[in-house]
């Protein structure tokens, strides 16, 4: 910032983040009478307040007043910094590479940086040093080459519904469109019994280079699967799990395949027995799923499943597609918001499909989502000027 001079003015909900962020580049900070920021006006921002002389004074992003007022009153250039706090530091970092302005905010201006600077923190939880470091700690484990956990962004798993109805050309059609849309893992979904079309479709798909999973209750089709070298198996239910043991290859659990119940503490149990079942059959890596309800049918009470189950520890993936199939409603915001219940829950997997008009572009919004609460939790804020976003008038 060269010799620069600035004085951030900031209300009192923000002081400790606004000084903390003052310290680290080098500006002063004035604390207005105010609790909220967006609640300043000409008359808070007094010259009797400001002691020393500077080059720029800085005001929430928020404000409506009239910037050209208070820098008559107080003799100092003036302008917007971003609407939220938590984007002041790239402001500061980069305010010698961008024009100010009194009318526009200043995150605004620096979109491009702060999408820039919002992949490159996602990019860095790829990279060979932060992957070793990470699959140390409980939590985190691999499906194929792919680290996945607490540690990470979500990762999107994408259905492919009904293979076996689908030819080759119209199967890798559907992957890569998948893949481009930033599914994290592609899932294979077989309604019949019918471990040829299982071991065609993964020798299909193998170039991807995207970790495979099956989506079947038929022993047969999971058979083949484990033979192909497939990544992750959906689902076991306790019926399954007996014919099964010693997998090393990441394996969700769920409470019943004949019905999911209702009443929280049996579909909690039922869960519970079934992994632990599954520990004494020798799967190495168990991934929890209490299963999302619809909308009208135990959605609120599926959530407070995933919630309570947090606590054990396990790994856990939420179907959203059950949700947004089954709501005549677009699904951006909608997979945005699950995707955000899906992270206060502790939730590491995220599984979707666009079979259906209403889940189109599904895929995408998810691999967004799923980013957007890797930086929320990371940032410790708000889904707010972020740097990605979901906002209809700029995705698309």
């Amino acid at each position: 910032m060269g010799i620069m001079k600035i004085l951030l003015v900031t209300g009192k909900f923000a002081e400790k983040e606004a000084k903390k962020l003052a310290k680290k580049y080098g500006c002063d900070v004035l604390v207005a009478p105010v609790d909220i920021a967006s609640f300043l006006s000409v008359e808070t921002v007094r010259r009797e307040d400001i002691k020393e002389r500077y080059d720029l004074l800085i005001v929430p992003g928020t404000l409506k007043i009239d910037l050209g007022e208070v820098e008559e009153k107080t003799g100092i250039k003036t302008v917007l910094g971003p609407t939220d706090i938590a984007n002041l530091g790239i402001v500061l970092e980069n305010i010698d590479r961008i024009k100010l302005s009194k009318t526009v905010p200043a995150d605004r201006l620096l979109k491009a940086l702060l999408k820039k600077k919002a992949l490159d923190d996602i990019k860095k939880t790829d990279s060979n040093s932060f992957v070793k470091k990470m699959l140390l700690r409980k939590g985190n484990f691999l499906v194929g080459d792919l680290p996945v956990g607490r540690d990470f962004p979500q990762r999107v798993v994408a259905e492919i519904v009904n293979i076996g109805a689908l030819d080759r050309e119209r199967l890798v059609r559907t992957a890569e469109y998948y893949r481009d849309c930033g599914a994290d893992i592609i899932d294979l979904g077989v309604n019949e019994k019918n471990p040829d079309i299982v071991k065609d479709a993964i020798s299909y798909l193998k170039d991807l280079k995207l970790p495979l999973s099956i989506d079947s209750m038929e022993k047969e089709n999971i058979d083949a699967a484990i033979d192909s070298g497939i990544n992750l198996i959906l689902s076991f239910d306790r019926a399954l799990l007996k014919e099964y043991s010693d997998i090393d290859v990441p394996s969700v659990i769920i409470p019943d395949r004949k019905g999911i119940p209702e009443d929280l503490r049996r579909r909690i149990k039922l869960l519970m027995d079934n992994i632990k079942l599954a520990e004494r059959r020798g799967f190495k890596t168990i991934i929890a799923d209490p299963i999302l309800s619809p909308v009208n049918f135990g959605f609120t009470k599926s959530i407070i499943a995933y919630k309570k189950l947090e606590k054990y520890g396990y790994p856990m993936l939420m179907g959203a597609g059950n949700v947004t199939e089954l709501f005549d409603a677009d699904s951006t915001g909608m997979n945005a918001l699950l995707c955000a219940i899906a992270s206060e829950c502790g939730v590491d997997m995220v599984l979707t499909t666009e079979a259906s008009t209403r889940t189109k572009g599904s895929v995408r919004e998810l691999s967004i989502a799923s980013k957007m609460m890797y930086l929320c939790k990371k940032r410790n804020t708000v889904p707010k000027g972020l740097g990605l976003d979901l906002l209809t008038d700029e995705y698309g």
